[in-house]
């Protein structure tokens, strides 16, 4: 095989080796807690019980989201809820995703993705959104059904009550990006709804706009009831893709060693062989 054809597989190896791809899903199990509120104030979470804080809230497992499958690939973020609740029932739909960028405000939510499903109930369409205080609470969406609901999440941050955003209803759609949502069977026989959730970044760019800490902090709520809700931290970010003029860089600088290599060897003094006496 000649020194040009090794070259050029040296070179092909290599850079297939330094492609960003998928990284592995982390699953992560749901152990945030709610406070039950019934009107504007927090109401114990079942029939006779003694405390308003628990994981689901009234209405038991139907709105009970049990764990997340969290993955990146270039400029894509990509969610997998493993849980009851169809996205319809007793009045609720899907919550949309909120997401705090700054590590120093993790319960501040200055993004968030909009699923499209609450679209008909005051919320905005699919997208990804930049938000101040865009959206509804739970308690805001709840507070006058006589419904017992999750108008509160615990926060891992400082283990108090934060309100629970669950409808964009304003801020600025960003262009650039995409959302792609779908619901599928899970394969789990007590969860069996899984909703998948993927965001991506048309360039670097874009990215970095949303994506330029080391982590990022969501929070879903299952439901807009938020009767059960989903806090996830330190969310690695999605991972940017070669720039064009580092790999341009990368692949002359290879391609010149691999030329001063071929020159060396073509140097060499010849080796002549002697015929051997019979």
């Amino acid at each position: 095989m000649g020194n040009r054809h090794l070259c050029r597989i040296a070179i092909l190896a290599t850079l297939g080796a330094s492609l960003p791809g998928a990284a592995g899903a982390t699953l992560i199990s749901d152990t945030t807690k709610n406070v039950s509120y019934a009107g504007a104030g927090p109401t114990n979470w079942f029939a006779g019980g003694t405390t308003s804080v628990g994981d689901v809230i009234e209405g038991g497992n139907d709105f009970d989201t049990q764990k997340v499958d969290v993955s990146t690939a270039p400029k894509s973020l990509h969610l997998e809820f493993y849980t009851q609740f169809d996205g319809d029932d007793l009045g609720a739909h899907y919550a949309d995703i909120f997401i705090a960028s700054d590590p120093a405000h993790p319960d501040s939510f200055d993004y968030a993705i909009a699923l499209g499903g609450q679209l008909p109930y005051g919320g905005v369409a699919k997208g990804f959104y930049a938000i101040s205080n865009n959206y509804q609470t739970s308690i805001d969406r709840w507070k006058n059904t006589g419904y017992i609901y999750g108008g509160q999440y615990i926060s891992p941050n400082d283990s108090l009550g934060h309100n629970a955003p669950v409808v964009v209803t304003g801020g600025s759609a960003l262009p650039g990006w995409t959302v792609d949502v779908a619901q599928s069977a899970s394969g789990d026989g007590t969860y069996p709804y899984l909703l998948s959730v993927t965001l991506t970044a048309m360039n670097n760019n874009i990215l970095k706009t949303a994506f330029s800490g080391a982590s990022t902090a969501l929070l879903w709520g299952t439901g807009d009831c938020n009767n059960d809700s989903v806090y996830l931290a330190n969310v690695p970010p999605p991972p940017k893709v070669p720039e064009p003029p580092a790999l341009a860089l990368f692949m002359s600088a290879l391609v010149a060693f691999a030329a001063a290599n071929l020159r060396r060897r073509s140097a060499a003094p010849a080796v002549t062989r002697l015929p051997r006496n019979g």
